[in-house]
């Protein structure tokens, strides 16, 4: 009789776990809806077109480039060879 007990214990938090698991998922999805429809009625207050490709080329042009940070070329870089040390 406990073993039947715990199995149904078991059983109910893995049900609870999915659902809250399902919960959070929805919320998810429904705010990722929710935050395109935003940036599409400001791109169409604006009157221009939104498109992921130019708003994600246009994110990336404002990030600066750590390649182009520094003062080392590649002509100042040397290529060292590591040895394990005993």
């Amino acid at each position: 009789m406990i073993e039947l007990l715990r199995r149904i214990i078991r059983f109910a938090v893995v049900i609870v776990v999915g659902l809250v698991g399902l919960i959070m998922a929805l919320v998810l999805t429904f705010s990722t809806i929710i935050a395109i429809i935003f940036l599409l009625a400001i791109s169409r207050l604006r009157g221009k077109p939104f498109e992921a490709r130019e708003y994600w080329m246009a994110r990336r042009s404002g990030r600066k480039s750590t390649s182009t940070q520094g003062s080392l070329s590649s002509k100042d870089v040397t290529d060292v060879e590591s040895r394990d040390i005993r």
